[in-house]
């Protein structure tokens, strides 16, 4: 499975378990979706982005197919310079446009912008029944609450401008590389308005990514436990109208947040004690 195949260059093998029996996982397969393979694309992305970067540009390139899990690699890309995965992942990007054009002509591009892109507008805000509990934004969450649109759109737009702040303070500067690129996933989900439980598919690996940090506390683990379990337990909550989905990922955002604070104080303390005794 390229999921687990892409996981196993960051988990030992019991976290890779760990990943494997996810609930996500399960609920991927009941419906049928394509969540391992966005989950393998972003997540082998991100892992060869050191070694690998022309790799990297064509995995994020063919992640296109779902654009709504990428929203933040540009920002990841600029903020580190990637400038070769970034004219790879554009090539790669510009590949899988013309190819469909020269297979069925470019009005293939036309009726997708004229059919598709209104129905996933409408879906978006009109999508009701079993969608309405396997959405995982805040802006679903207003709607299961029966708030106003309008309200709905201006929660979403406020909680991902602060997702979008969080990632660019993160990679403004070299801080932890694990907690960094688990809360850029984290942040992904808060910023898109539509990402289904199925996607979560790649937070089962971010779970697994963390649960292998020697300094989890107690409080993080039921929290660890609370995403791990969220795909099947967001549904239930959402049969009784609690938006658990963006609660959950909110507090995962804030915690992670405080985990790279926490963790450049602790580098910059030694820094400091070292020059006082120098001077």
């Amino acid at each position: 499975m390229l999921y687990l195949f892409a996981s196993s260059g960051a988990l030992r093998r019991d976290h890779l378990v760990f990943a494997a029996v996810a609930p996500a996982v399960a609920v991927c397969i009941f419906f049928g979706q394509n969540g391992f393979y966005t989950a393998a694309l972003l997540i082998g992305g991100l892992l060869c982005l050191e070694r690998r970067p022309v790799l990297a540009g064509v995995l994020f390139g063919i992640l296109t197919v779902k654009p709504q899990l990428g929203l933040l690699l540009p920002l990841l890309l600029l903020l580190e310079r990637r400038w070769l995965t970034i004219a790879t992942a554009l090539v790669t990007t510009a590949c899988l446009v013309a190819a469909p054009a020269l297979l069925f002509g470019p009005d293939i591009w036309l009726a997708f912008w004229h059919k598709v892109v209104p129905q996933q507008q409408w879906l978006t805000s009109h999508g009701d029944g079993l969608l309405l509990v396997m959405v995982s934004s805040v802006f679903y969450g207003a709607r299961l609450l029966h708030l106003p649109e309008g309200i709905g759109w201006a929660m979403q737009g406020f909680v991902a401008t602060l997702a979008i702040a969080a990632v660019v303070w993160t990679f403004w500067q070299r801080r932890d590389r694990a907690l960094s690129l688990c809360l850029l996933i984290t942040a992904t989900f808060l910023v898109t308005p539509y990402a289904l439980n199925y996607d979560m598919v790649v937070l089962a690996f971010v779970i697994a990514l963390l649960r292998e940090r020697p300094d989890n506390t107690m409080a993080d683990h039921w929290l660890l436990l609370a995403v791990w379990t969220l795909p099947v337990a967001m549904m239930l909550a959402g049969a009784a109208f609690v938006p658990l989905a963006p609660i959950v990922l909110i507090a995962l955002t804030c915690r992670l947040i405080w985990r790279l604070a926490q963790a450049e104080a602790r580098v910059a303390k030694p820094v400091s004690e070292a020059a006082a005794v120098a001077a």
